[in-house]
């Protein structure tokens, strides 16, 4: 969900940034993904300050300062570190009634010599900017520039030109405690973005290989529709050496299929070729079918990546990149670990483990917990194996991991099986179980706080 901000928020926004961070310095900029900037403070430490530069939803506001990402290189960062970084905040203030905020800044430079600069948040839907100022006002960085064609062009060197008054905005009531919930609940979406970004060859890859197997499935269909048609061959071939001493029957049978009949062979050769046909096309539909099933698993599996792709770590994705884009060069230097190793986070003391692919669900289930340990899992869906590690967990850790499953599945609400280890039996494929015996939970909304916990992820060692 993204934040709504309207302009009383802005009003009571501003107000708020000016009590909290005026008199301090910009210690560190980070920004997460191409639209999504975080700045900390030296002396108000307990919260970052989240500028979001969303296309229809643009906003403002604090984060906890415990939530950590990694900062996207490019001209953004470049240019937000050159000038934000180690400057001072004077002034903090609306420009022309709007959803405009302005930040005054002072900063030494290099030679000792204080310098005035300007941040411009416009945050307006669809039309957003982040803009530097220098101290006449003249533009020094914008995320998005104009041409001179535009009404207000934006330009490097030109003299800002602040958005003129909009006489039909109204100030409209605002939920400022629902609007920090929703900030909260914004932070999965930034790490989603940014992983996509940072991952942009593999996630595209991942995205093209699903159009591709969708129309090699398509194609394979086609085919089989047409090998289905003539398994009637067989019967063809059979009746020609049936009437194959009855003149008189025979011609008239071949006349009737006269469109596939070769006239300059004998009946009982066109009888081998009809049998020819109904065996290559009866493997044709064996292979094709085999060829869906494949290609409809590797979908499955494909979009359970794309599904949960927030919350891969860095070396999940360097495996990703390994197995689908071999070649890719990375700069990445991200320790060697057993692919199959699964993931685990603690609650109340207790692990709970988890697998994103079947080799880690494999390997978690059968490998690492005991008997005596609990299973959960999705009911009648794809998705993670979860295993508390643990005979007689309470209430919350069962809930937290029940929640676990449903989001490594992508559902946010749902039913989830839940079963001792020694309930459950290997299935046919890797991955997949029998359960001898079970119950179900139902969850109607995962909270927030347990979708912020996955970021807290370990991984298993051998």
């Amino acid at each position: 969900m993204t934040p709504r901000l309207n302009l009383k928020g802005i009003i009571l926004l501003v107000d708020e940034i000016k009590t909290k961070v005026l008199g301090n310095f910009v210690t560190n900029v980070t920004v997460a993904n191409s639209s999504d900037v975080l700045l900390s403070f030296s002396f108000y430490k307990k919260e970052r300050l989240l500028l979001s530069l969303n296309h229809s939803n643009p906003f403002i506001g604090f984060i906890d300062d415990s939530y950590n990402t990694t900062t996207t290189l490019g001209s953004l960062n470049e240019n937000l570190r050159k000038y934000l970084k180690g400057s001072y905040v004077t002034d903090v203030s609306q420009i022309n009634n709007d959803r405009v905020i302005k930040f005054s800044l002072t900063k030494t430079n290099e030679f000792y010599q204080k310098e005035v600069f300007y941040l411009v948040l416009e945050l307006i839907p669809t039309v957003n900017n982040l803009i530097i100022l220098d101290e006449g006002e003249n533009i020094i960085f914008a995320k998005h520039y104009t041409d001179l064609s535009a009404s207000r062009p934006i330009l490097r060197g030109m003299k800002y030109i602040p958005i003129e008054p909009n006489p039909t905005l109204v100030i409209k009531e605002f939920d400022m405690e629902k609007y920090k919930k929703e900030i909260n609940e914004y932070l999965l979406e930034i790490d989603s973005k940014s992983k996509k970004e940072k991952s942009l060859p593999l996630y595209n890859f991942l995205k093209q290989k699903i159009k591709s197997l969708n129309k090699k499935i398509k194609v394979l269909n086609n085919e089989m529709e047409d090998a289905k048609e003539k398994l009637s061959y067989k019967e063809v071939g059979e009746t020609l050496l049936t009437l194959m001493y009855d003149k008189e029957n025979l011609n008239k049978y071949i006349s009737s299929i006269s469109e596939t009949y070769d006239k300059d062979i004998s009946a009982k050769d066109n009888a081998n070729k009809y049998f020819e046909r109904y065996k290559k096309a009866r493997r044709t539909i064996e292979n094709d079918e085999r060829e869906i099933s494949i290609a409809e698993q590797s979908i499955e599996d494909i979009n359970h990546i794309l599904d949960i792709f927030p919350y891969y770590s860095d070396q999940e994705i360097e495996e990703l990149y390994k197995k689908y884009l071999p070649k890719h060069k990375s700069n990445k230097r991200v320790k060697e670990v057993d692919a199959r190793l699964p993931y685990y986070l603690t609650v109340n003391g207790i692990k709970i483990g988890f697998g994103k692919n079947k080799e880690q669900n494999n390997y978690l289930t059968f490998k690492k917990a005991n008997k005596n340990d609990i299973y959960l899992h999705v009911s009648d869906y794809h998705g993670a194996h979860v295993v508390i590690f643990d005979n007689d967990p309470n209430e919350e850790v069962i809930l937290t991991a029940s929640e676990i499953a449903l989001i490594l599945s992508n559902l946010e609400n749902g039913d989830v099986y839940i079963a001792d280890i020694k309930d459950v039996k290997k299935g046919e494929g890797l991955g997949q179980v029998n359960l001898l015996k079970y119950e179900t939970i139902t969850i109607h909304e995962i909270r927030e706080s347990t979708k912020l916990l996955l970021k807290e992820q370990k991984r298993f060692v051998n």
